[in-house]
């Protein structure tokens, strides 16, 4: 999204690259300091797959639960016509 919007507004490629580069920087720096930081809580520490597992799993639903509402409207509009 952000390299259309970055053309569109005619951007110059090296100021794109500096955000794009330093919005990187702050997204890792930022992800490894939360890492760090629940890292380091014993319930985490003990927890750690069941967190993983529900990570993966809940949007899995909510992506499968999406997926259902979406084709269950239009199953209802397509009958309605």
């Amino acid at each position: 999204f952000a390299p259309f919007v970055a053309g569109v507004s005619q951007m110059t490629r090296s100021k794109f690259t500096l955000y794009d580069v330093a919005g990187g920087a702050l997204w890792v720096g930022g992800i490894v300091t939360v890492g760090y930081f629940f890292g380091n809580i014993p319930f985490v520490k003990t927890h750690l797959d069941k967190i993983i597992w529900a990570m993966i799993f809940i949007p899995g639903l909510i992506v499968i639960f999406g997926a259902w509402k979406a084709r269950r409207k239009s199953m209802s509009s397509a009958s309605s016509v």
